[in-house]
């Protein structure tokens, strides 16, 4: 028999964090998010936890668990669309479809008590987080910044009666023995006739130092119209800078500024940390920053995790710039060979089409399911 319950201890939000990584235990594919993040984001510590309500459910049986989801809502998103939306996220099941229908059972009474309209996810309580159900790609490893889940996730979702509301691509890149001259090109262009431009600084410590308040309001801009979307608060803005603080590395980072010298556009990308995730099982603790810091200063691959730049330049080359920008200082570190993706809309042709210029493959699809409660 199957039991759903809502949980609040300590000892239950452990479960709930560790579950997917037992449930994935022998999946070469699967990544763990970090540990520690996640069980932040259940407590007071969670930049969110004053402005939405959030409900965690286990399914179990036989004193197993087998089934996990969480349940948010996020009041400034609904806010910003005049509309009643909860969205699940940190779904995680065996192969059950019965075990999937009593999750959603239980997400759809809570969210409907709390007079909620509709239900979508997978969704994280915000955009930078893992978003989307893989619906492609199984074979490939995941990456630390996008989720995994295994192929059945689907048909047990679609028979609950959800249906596609949105959806992502990621790709990967080869890194180029030689770049191509359209990339060249275009740089030269964006430098010389437009006057954009870098600036370097010795840390990330500077950059946040005299860009936050630029970063920030780039971001809110160009995610605007993003699905999912929502503005950063100042406390969500600490616990960003917090949480990516660990993997920045000033060598993966562009920072791209007018004639004017305002900021206009920036590449924030990583060290693939996916193996390293991988060996820790997601821990920090006692040794897992061992693995954290080789990962970072010996990289073999990174992660394009955001490249955002402001709506009037987004036709003048300066995607292609920045990744031209980026590409050539991973020309430096002989261990890298690859590089890959975040999540990007399939509707967002503009930011898919500045790729063009760069060869790359389809990796993964991911998609945003839907239901009327």
């Amino acid at each position: 028999m199957i039991t759903v319950r809502k949980i609040s201890s300590r000892k239950d939000f452990k479960r709930f964090v560790r579950f997917p990584t037992e449930l994935y235990k022998d999946n070469p594919n699967y990544i763990p998010p970090m540990e520690s993040d996640e069980y932040k984001m259940t407590t007071k510590r969670n930049a969110h936890y004053s402005e939405c309500d959030q409900a965690y459910f286990l399914a179990e049986q036989d004193g197993k668990i087998v089934g996990r989801i969480a349940c948010l809502i996020m009041h400034r998103y609904n806010e910003k669309n005049n509309s009643k939306y909860a969205r699940f996220s940190r779904f995680d099941i065996i192969d059950s479809e019965e075990v999937a229908h009593a999750l959603f059972d239980a997400a759809f009474a809570w969210a409907k008590e709390m007079g909620m309209e509709y239900i979508h996810g997978p969704l994280g309580y915000d955009d930078l987080e893992r978003e989307g159900l893989m619906v492609y790609g199984f074979e490939s490893k995941g990456s630390f910044i996008t989720s995994y889940n295994a192929e059945y996730y689907q048909k047990h979702i679609e028979s609950y009666g959800f249906e596609p509301d949105a959806r992502w691509v990621e790709w990967k890149f080869k890194y180029p023995q030689k770049m191509d001259e359209r990339v060249e090109r275009v740089a030269n262009i964006v430098e010389k006739r437009y006057g954009f431009h870098e600036k370097h600084y010795k840390n990330i410590d500077e950059v946040i130092k005299h860009h936050k308040k630029e970063f920030f309001e780039l971001l809110d801009e160009t995610f605007e119209e993003l699905y999912g979307t929502f503005p950063f608060n100042e406390e969500l803005q600490k616990q960003i800078i917090s949480m990516f603080k660990l993997v920045l590395d000033q060598r993966f980072l562009c920072l791209v500024f007018d004639k004017q010298e305002k900021l206009i556009g920036f590449g924030l990308t990583w060290p693939s940390l996916a193996d390293a995730m991988q060996k820790t099982k997601g821990r920090m603790l006692p040794f897992g920053w061992i693995k954290w810091l080789k990962a970072i200063k010996k990289p073999t691959g990174v992660e394009l995790g955001i490249i955002s730049v402001k709506k009037e330049y987004q036709k003048l080359g300066v995607t292609g710039f920045i990744i031209k920008k980026i590409f050539d200082r991973y020309a430096k570190i002989p261990t890298i060979k690859e590089a890959c993706t975040g999540v990007q809309l399939e509707t967002n042709l503009g930011a898919i089409s500045s790729l063009d210029m760069f060869e790359r493959e389809l990796i993964r699809k991911k998609t945003c399911y839907i239901k009327k409660i």
